[in-house]
C-alpha cells in the first residue's frame, strides 16, 4: 500500500507543478498581451493610426505573448487585426495585401478554432475574405454563417453581415443568404434605424424582400411584414 501511496502523491505533486508552471506562462503571457492590446485598442478608438515602429512593438509583444500561451483566441484575434491594420496603407503592393491578410486570416482561423462560439471571430474572418476578395469562397459563407448563428442578436455582427451580404448577394450560397435574410428580420427589432443606414434604398430592399417573399416556409415574420408595408406604400404612391 505505501508505494502506491507514493506513486499518487507523486502524480500529485506533478500535475500541480504543471498547473503552477501553465499559470505562471499564462499570467507572463498577459504581461506580454495587455499592454500591446490596449495600446492598439485606444489608438484605433482615437482614430490615429500606427506608425512603423508602434506597429513592429505591438507585433513583438503579442508574438512572445503568444508563444508562451499558444491557445489564447484573444492573443491570436489582435494579431490578426494587427495584420489587418497594415492593409489600410495605400503604398502597400499586391505581395505584401497578399501576405498580411493572408496571415490576418490564418490568426483569424485559428483563433475561431480554439474558441468557434465567438461571433466577432467568425464576423472578423468573413470581413477579412471579403476584402481580399475572397467572397464566392465556401470559407467566407461559413463565416457569414457562423457569425449569425452564435451572434444573432449582436449589433455590430447584424450591421456587418447584411452589409457584406447586400454587396456580395449574387454570389451567396443558399444557406449563406437565408442566414442574411435572417439577420435582417432580427436587426428590424434590433436596430431598425441602424438597419435602414445600410440597406438605405428601394432597389435594395427589393432584392431582400423577394427573397423573403419567395420562401415563405422560412421564419422571416418582421422581414415579410416589413416587405408587406413597403409594397402597400409603393402602390399608394
Amino acid at each position: 500500500m505505501l508505494p502506491l501511496r507514493k506513486l499518487s502523491l507523486g502524480l500529485i505533486a506533478l500535475a500541480l507543478a504543471y498547473a503552477l508552471t501553465l499559470a505562471a506562462r499564462n499570467g507572463l503571457a498577459d504581461l506580454y498581451a495587455e499592454p500591446a492590446e490596449t495600446f492598439l485598442q485606444d489608438r484605433r478608438a482615437a482614430g490615429g493610426t500606427l506608425t512603423e515602429t508602434e506597429w513592429l512593438a505591438i507585433e513583438a509583444n503579442l508574438l512572445r505573448a503568444l508563444n508562451l500561451a499558444p491557445d489564447d483566441p484573444s492573443t491570436l484575434t489582435e494579431l490578426g487585426r494587427l495584420h489587418r491594420i497594415q492593409l489600410e496603407a495605400d503604398t502597400l503592393d499586391l505581395t505584401e495585401v497578399e501576405r498580411h491578410g493572408n496571415l490576418a486570416i490564418d490568426y483569424y482561423e485559428e483563433a475561431a478554432r480554439l474558441r468557434p462560439a465567438w461571433p466577432w471571430g467568425w464576423s472578423n474572418l468573413a470581413l477579412m475574405r471579403y476584402e481580399l476578395y475572397q467572397d464566392t469562397s465556401d470559407a467566407y459563407y461559413d463565416a457569414l454563417i457562423h457569425a449569425t448563428h452564435f451572434g444573432p442578436w449582436e449589433a455590430q455582427v447584424q450591421r456587418l453581415v447584411v452589409d457584406l451580404g447586400l454587396d456580395t448577394w449574387v454570389s451567396l450560397s443558399p444557406d449563406a443568404r437565408q442566414a442574411v435574410l435572417g439577420t435582417i428580420d432580427r436587426a428590424l427589432v434590433r436596430q431598425p434605424l441602424g438597419l435602414a443606414a445600410i440597406i438605405d434604398s428601394d432597389q435594395a430592399w427589393q432584392v431582400f424582400c423577394e427573397a423573403a417573399t419567395a420562401d415563405v416556409a422560412a421564419e422571416l415574420t418582421r422581414l415579410q411584414g416589413h416587405c408587406e408595408n413597403l409594397s402597400r406604400i409603393e402602390d399608394e404612391i
